[in-house]
């Protein structure tokens, strides 16, 4: 009887968890605010995996610069592009995206 009842107890706590996700997944999309514009970050050299990672660094400093940590997180800036292009031995990586911050509501 009594695993009968922790059968229940175990069903009933993973209805309630597949329940509570779609709730927790609405609430996150609604809790960031971004900027209207995009802004860019820059990077040139010999490896292209290095000016892409340099390029998305370049960005995030700039966000700090001008607007503060909070809107410096790449992960959740909105409409995220790295394009990049080789001249001679060297790439050269622009990093665009909107940013954004997470607020607490």
């Amino acid at each position: 009887m009594n695993t009968l009842k922790n059968l229940i107890r175990i069903g009933s706590l993973l209805a309630m968890t597949f329940v509570a996700v779609p709730t927790f997944t609405a609430d996150a999309e609604a809790a960031y605010a971004c900027k209207g514009n995009q802004y860019s970050g820059a990077a040139t050299t010999r490896s292209k995996l290095f000016a892409r990672s340099k390029a998305r660094k370049s960005w995030e400093t700039a966000m700090k610069n001008q607007f503060g940590l909070a809107w410096s997180v790449w992960s959740i800036a909105a409409g995220k592009s790295i394009s990049c292009h080789k001249t001679g031995s060297k790439h050269t990586c622009l990093a665009l995206a909107r940013p954004c911050k997470y607020v607490v509501q």
